[in-house]
This record gives structure tokens, C-alpha cells and sequence, in this order.
């Protein structure tokens, strides 16, 4: 036992004289992080007017009862707070798509307004959008559908079928005043089919805010990148050294306990670091979540206790990437490449709704992902049973492969 505590006192040692210059450069990626995300946030792209949709008009929309109809989607109709139909000819609409700027475009065909007064309706309005835009083009060609279906289609029935009862009962002085009076009753019904129900916003992930799920995401994903700035501390490292402790009463485990307890300490002061530098920003109120109003910095304190299993089943994981490897460069690589996939399989760029189910279920199932999880749910102050305990599980499993895999390159030499 005194050779373990010797040995764990070693290992800190070793940290802290490493500590000031690990923390230096961690607040200086994390700083760089935190001014692009606040660039981003309050640039002109996350203004309410640009989120809008974009959804270009292609064609000749000078036709009175057209024109009209867009009009009255673009100033009338809710879906003018989601959508915006700028007017642009078919090439410009293509290069457009292809820089997206807009998402979608509608492309008009010219005898459409002919067919609807013929009631043949066999020049239907094409939706044109890009891959990648798939989900969102299929939002667009819902609603657009909602709205000529009955709008023109059954309106269209609802009117000739008006029209010719008036004429088989001899009451054809007024077909002007009632086919006017049901254009106007079917117009309203279209205009007020919102209020058949209410939108409800629940965020990106577990309610959370844009803001908040990013700010989340930068997180861990800093401590999962934490691993490279590290990289000093597992270099020279030698099979011979290792013999040598396991000779002296310092076995495979507590070599790599007293090792991992160490690398630990110097994450989690790392991490404080940066919840210090973080205190102003929410203290002047420049950064401000739903769950911490007029809280302001309090709450980071309790933020930082809760994110502890985090940071250690991520310190955990590298240790046990740096164990598998001889080479610091290969490390390194290693290291780089894991949080990297492991971050955007498990939605840290993009939400992981936008991914397929396969991929989206693998994502919640790594550590990434149960990490994200369990951070979210103490963001908005909920328990995470589910994901603390899978957190666990995996701390365990690394620490146990890690020392398995230091035990065998004892015995190798």
C-alpha cells in the first residue's frame, strides 16, 4: 500500500508541473471555440428573418388568380413567419440551390392556371430540392399540397357544383354574388386552419435551446480533445519502468489506477479553468439559458460538480487509447481521430435526428452519446439514471482494459 501512495504521489507531481502550461493552452482552444460559436450565434444567420425558408417561384406568376394566391400566402397565411417565396427564373433558382441559399424552388408550369378553370388539374406545381435538404423539401411539399388541394381542387368542386345548382333552380342572377361569397368563405377557412392546432417547440435535444444544446456539445467535446493537449504527460513511458514498479509491490492495477487518478485531477482542473473563465460571461448576463435565469454564474458551480462522471469516463477512454499505442504521434492521431467521429456520430455538430436510425441509435449508445445525454438532462436540472449508470459501466470497462492491456506488455517486455 505505501508503494501505491508513493507511487500516486509521483504521478501528481508530475501533473502539476505540467498543469500551467496544459491550462495556457486549453483556455486558448477553448476561448477560440467560444468566439467562432459566438460569432456564429449573433451573426445575421440566426436572426429571425434569416431562419426563414426559402422557397423560390419559378415561372410566370402575372396571372391574376396566381399572382393573387401568392400574394396572399406571402402576407395572409401563417406559413409567411416560416417561409419566404422570392420570385427568380429556373437558372437562377438551380444556382441558387446549389450554394443554399434557398431551399427548395417551386417551378410553375405555364398552363396551370388554364387546366384549374378547365377542371382537368393535369399541370400540377413541381417541387425541385437538393439531397441534402430531403426532409425539409418534403415539410414544404406537405404544406404547399394542404393549400392547393383545397384552396383550388376542392374549392374548385365546391364552386361548379354551386354554380349548377343556382342554374337548375333558376337563380342565376345571383352566381356573382354567391360564387363571390364562397371564394371569400373558403379563402378564411384556408387562412385559419392554424387554429385547428397548437405548435409546441421542445428544442434539439431534451428541450434544450439551440444555445444550450451547443454549448453542451462544446464542452465535451473540449474534454474529449483534452486528450491531445495531454499528450506530455505519456511521453517516455517504457516497459522497463513499468517491470520495475511491478517489482516493487506496484502492481498492473494500481499502476494504472495511480496513473488514471492523476490524469484525472489535471482534466478536472483544466475544466474548472474554464468554468472560471466562463463566470463574467454569465454573470454580466451575455450568455443566459432558461434553467439558470437570474442565477447567472451561481449555477455553473453545481454545473461543474454534476459533469464530474463525465469528465471521467472521457479521461478514462483516453487513458486507455494512449495504452493500446507505443508512439506519442500515434497517440495523438488516435486520440484526434476517436473524438472526432465519436462527437459527430453521436450529434455534437448536428442533432442526431438528422441522422439515420441505425446510426442515430449508435450514437446514443457510446460514450459520446451517453455523455451528451446525461449533460443535458443535469442542464435542465432532471435525473439521467439510465445514462449515469452506462457512464459507469463504461469508466469500468476502460479502466479494466487498461490495465489488462498494461499487464500484457509487462509480461511481453
Amino acid at each position: 500500500m505505501s508503494g501505491f501512495c508513493t507511487y500516486l504521489y509521483i504521478q501528481f507531481r508530475r501533473v502539476l508541473k505540467l498543469l500551467p502550461l496544459l491550462m495556457m493552452v486549453t483556455l486558448v482552444v477553448f476561448g477560440c471555440g467560444s468566439v467562432f460559436a459566438t460569432l456564429y450565434f449573433n451573426s445575421d444567420a440566426m436572426t429571425e428573418n434569416s431562419q426563414k425558408y426559402q422557397v423560390a417561384v419559378v415561372g410566370d406568376t402575372t396571372s391574376t388568380y396566381l399572382g393573387f394566391g401568392i400574394s396572399a400566402l406571402s402576407m395572409l397565411d401563417d406559413s409567411r413567419f416560416m417561409v419566404d417565396l422570392p420570385a427568380m427564373t429556373e437558372s437562377e433558382a438551380r444556382r441558387a440551390l446549389m450554394l443554399g441559399e434557398i431551399t427548395a424552388y417551386a417551378k410553375v408550369p405555364e398552363d396551370m392556371v388554364e387546366s384549374i378553370v378547365n377542371g382537368t388539374n393535369d399541370a400540377p406545381i413541381t417541387i425541385v430540392g437538393s439531397t441534402g435538404q430531403k426532409s425539409i423539401t418534403g415539410f414544404f411539399v406537405e404544406e404547399l399540397t394542404e393549400v392547393v388541394s383545397t384552396l383550388v381542387i376542392r374549392s374548385q368542386s365546391a364552386i361548379y357544383g354551386m354554380q349548377n345548382i343556382l342554374w337548375n333552380h333558376g337563380l342565376g342572377d345571383k352566381w356573382w354574388e354567391a360564387t363571390e361569397s364562397l371564394n371569400l368563405r373558403l379563402i378564411d377557412m384556408v387562412l385559419k386552419r392554424t387554429q385547428l392546432s397548437d405548435l409546441e417547440v421542445l428544442g434539439l435535444s431534451n428541450g434544450l435551446s439551440t444555445g444550450e444544446y451547443y454549448f453542451i456539445s462544446l464542452l465535451i467535446f473540449f474534454l474529449l480533445l483534452s486528450g491531445i493537449n495531454s499528450s506530455p504527460l505519456f511521453v517516455r513511458r517504457s516497459s522497463e519502468l513499468m517491470r520495475l514498479m511491478a517489482s516493487r509491490g506496484v502492481g498492473t492495477f494500481q499502476q494504472v489506477t495511480g496513473e488514471y487518478l492523476a490524469y484525472l485531477l489535471l482534466n478536472l482542473c483544466c475544466l474548472l479553468g474554464v468554468f472560471i473563465a466562463l463566470m463574467p460571461v454569465f454573470g454580466n448576463g451575455a450568455i443566459s439559458f432558461a434553467g439558470w435565469e437570474g442565477m447567472g454564474a451561481d449555477m455553473l458551480i453545481g454545473f461543474y460538480v454534476r459533469l464530474i462522471p463525465v469528465a471521467a469516463t472521457v479521461a478514462a477512454m483516453q487513458f486507455l487509447l494512449y495504452e493500446l499505442v507505443t508512439g506519442v504521434v500515434t497517440g495523438i492521431l488516435l486520440q484526434f481521430i476517436c473524438g472526432i467521429s465519436m462527437a459527430y456520430i453521436s450529434g455534437y455538430f448536428y442533432p442526431a435526428s438528422m441522422f439515420p436510425d441505425i446510426l442515430k441509435h449508435i450514437g446514443e449508445l457510446l460514450p459520446t452519446g451517453l455523455a451528451l445525454r446525461y449533460a443535458d438532462a443535469k442542464l435542465m436540472g432532471e435525473a439521467s439514471l439510465t445514462a449515469g449508470i452506462g457512464l459507469m459501466m463504461y469508466l469500468a470497462m476502460f479502466l479494466v482494459l487498461s490495465g489488462f492491456v498494461r499487464r500484457c506488455r509487462i509480461q511481453r517486455g
